[in-house]
Parts: C-alpha cells; structure tokens; sequence
C-alpha cells in the first residue's frame, strides 16, 4: 500500500496529475453497455417482480453498507461495530465498487478536513460534474497514514483494501450468480442485478458529493456548502440532510426528527440492541437547538443588513431579547441536565426527583420560546426590504 509522508496541500488540493485510466473506462463502459443492455431486454421482455425485488434489495443493501459501513462508522466512527456486523457491510460496500472501506474514509476525512477548499477531492467549488463524478477520473494522492491510522489498524479493513479488486469481482460474480439462479434469467440478472443496480447506488451516493452541496437548505450552517433536502435523503437512504451532518459530523444520526427519513439511523440503533453496535454518538438536543438558533439570528441579521424602515428596529430588539432569553434557558437546561447525569450515577432519589421536575419545566419554556422565536424568523424573513424602502 501506498503512502505518503506530508498531507495534501491547497497547491495541488491532494490529486496526482492526469486521467485515471482504470476508473474512467470502468465507469464509461458499465454506463455504455447498461444504456445499451436494458433497452435490448426491454424490448425482448417485461423484467418479473422477482428480478425486480432481487434488484431493489441489492441496491439497498450495497447502498446501506456505504452510508452505514463507509461513511457513518469507518469514516467518522460515529459508533462501535462488532467483527460479525463489519463482515456484512465490508461485504456489500465492496459490491458497491466504490473503492475500499480504507480509500473512501481517506477521501471523505479529507473532505471534511479541506471541505469547500482545494484539498477537497470533490468539492463544489470546481462545480457539479465536478463534484459529482469527474474527480473520479482524477489521479489522487496516496492515502495519508496520519488521516486512517485507525484503519490500518483493523484488520479486516486492511485485508479489503490489499484485496480490493479480486474481492470486487468476486461478490459482484456471487451477487449475480444468486439472482440468476433465483429467476432463472441471466440477461436480467447481469442488467437488473449488476449493472442498473450498480448505477443506481453510484449515482445515489454521488448526489451527496454533489447536489447535497448545491440544492437545499442551511438550517444548521451557512459556513459550509452542505445543504438538508429531504428528496436526496429518500434517494440516498437517509443522507440527504447533509447540512446537520457537516455541522454535527460525530453524530451517528443524519435525521435528527422523528419523521426524517434515515434508516441507517434505526438500523444502528437495531445493532445496539443487540449487541451488534455500541457506543452510538449522539449530539444532545440542546446543542442542535443552540446551534439552530444561532444560525438563525445569522440569517436574519444578513436579512435586514443596511435596512433603513421603522419596522428594522422593533425586529432587531425582538430578536436580542428572544435570542439571549433562549441562549441563557439551553445553557441551563445543559447544566441541569449534566447535574442530573451526576445525580443519577450517585442514587440521590430526592435530589433526582427535584432535578426531573425543574428540567420538566425549563423544558416546556424552551419549547414556548422556540415557538415565538420561529414567528420572528418566519416575519422576517416575509419582511421584504425592497418593498419596505418603496
């Protein structure tokens, strides 16, 4: 394995000169041959649901295994996996042929290091094709010991990447073999169960290089190109609110609400449940809340920057007093809720029942506050200064 001694730098943004021949006909010819394949098989003959489940089902599971084997846990090592829980997702992610466990993690830590800046390997700031796959054809930096030294560490993560190609081929030759011996259709079974498949979970897994950078909203950050759209987050199996994930990257959630769609999130909860996972990292919801704030009062304050209307004012003293009445509250719901933490491991029923009812009560103040300071957003934002100066 290759390494290098010195991070990458803004100079050369971590890439290697010229085109990575290998990558580029890989992904030119797969693409070529499934435009040309599914059009020959369409027409010769309708795909039966078997196929098509057998299709669904590999997508989600080689898909699942780069959000939750890839990204969430061997690039930012949001929770702890047991060896019988890597197997499966090292399997899949393999079958993904996106890369090894070890490369990808390099790439994303890296992206997250350099995110917006040259040494982001597939930053926006080149553009969306960019972005989205040309990088890919890039020659990049040998993998940096300092970045995955806890990778190089494991030894499954290791045996995949010195393996990486014959691995490739051979769950992908598996995973085909299986289907085709299940629908008796090996046409369909190369088209469906590789090929379509195949550009499905590269595709969806590049969107988050990619429009998760360009298309949506900023509700956690607007220091960062990272964006929340709730459409990617149903294409790409939960990691579409991208904007969290680059503000609170430790967290092994990317959808923090109850009703965000994510099922790595309950997958990883499942696994703890078992056994399987543990020491799942969460953000508390105070910090998320302060941090929601914060942006906000950002975003308003640009929003009536160099505003000259009577209104501006009476906002601006609104927004001070909500602002500060709401930062004081969550710094105290963070300190009674760290008390209580302490109580709880020392047994003090009393002090603990005490504790439970103040935090109760400071709780359903936040709540209230954070109602009123979402109508103070929500009128400034309608307040239009175009109109107010007309």
């Amino acid at each position: 394995m290759q390494t290098s001694s010195t991070l990458p730098t803004s100079e050369n943004g971590g890439k290697r000169a010229g085109v990575h021949w290998g990558a580029l006909l890989f992904i030119a010819g797969y693409h070529a041959v499934l435009f040309i394949g599914l059009p020959i098989y369409l027409f010769a003959r309708t795909p039966g649901l078997d196929l098509l489940a057998l299709m669904a089902l590999l997508w989600a599971g080689t898909l699942v295994a780069i959000t939750m084997g890839y990204h969430r846990f061997y690039s930012h090592k949001t929770y702890r996996a047991s060896k019988i829980l890597e197997i499966p997702l090292l399997f899949f992610g393999t079958a993904a042929i996106q890369g090894s466990a070890l490369k990808w993690a390099f790439d994303h830590r890296l992206h997250h290091k350099f995110v917006d800046g040259e040494g982001d390997p597939y930053g926006t700031n080149q553009g969306f094709w960019h972005s989205h796959i040309l990088w890919l054809f890039e020659h990049q930096a040998p993998i940096e010991e300092r970045l995955v030294r806890d990778l190089m560490a494991n030894r499954l993560v290791m045996f995949q990447h010195k393996y990486y190609g014959w691995l490739a081929t051979a769950t992908n030759v598996l995973l085909v073999a299986g289907v085709a011996a299940l629908t008796q259709d090996v046409f369909g079974a190369l088209i469906f169960g590789f090929l379509l498949r195949l550009f499905l979970t590269h595709h969806s897994t590049w969107f988050i290089n990619s429009l998760a950078h360009i298309w949506g909203s900023k509700p956690y950050s607007s220091e960062h190109s990272a964006v929340n759209n709730f459409i990617l987050a149903h294409l790409t199996f939960g990691e579409g609110y991208h904007n969290y994930h680059h503000t609170f990257s430790g967290d092994y959630r990317n959808g923090v609400r109850w009703y965000q769609f994510d099922p790595p999130k309950y997958l990883i909860w499942l696994m703890s449940k078992i056994g399987l996972a543990s020491d799942l990292q969460r953000v508390n919801r105070v910090a998320i809340d302060r941090t929601l704030v914060a942006a906000d009062r950002k975003l308003m304050l640009q929003h009536l920057r160099d505003v000259e209307h009577p209104r501006v004012q009476a906002f601006m003293s609104s927004m001070d007093t909500t602002y500060e009445s709401l930062t004081d509250k969550l710094a105290q719901m963070k300190t009674d809720l760290d008390r209580y933490s302490v109580l709880k491991r020392e047994r003090a029923r009393e002090e603990i029942r005490i504790k439970k009812a103040q935090i109760r009560d400071l709780r359903k103040s936040i709540r209230s506050e954070m109602k009123d300071w979402e109508r103070l957003c929500k009128e400034v934002i309608r307040f239009k200064p175009g109109l107010a100066n007309a």
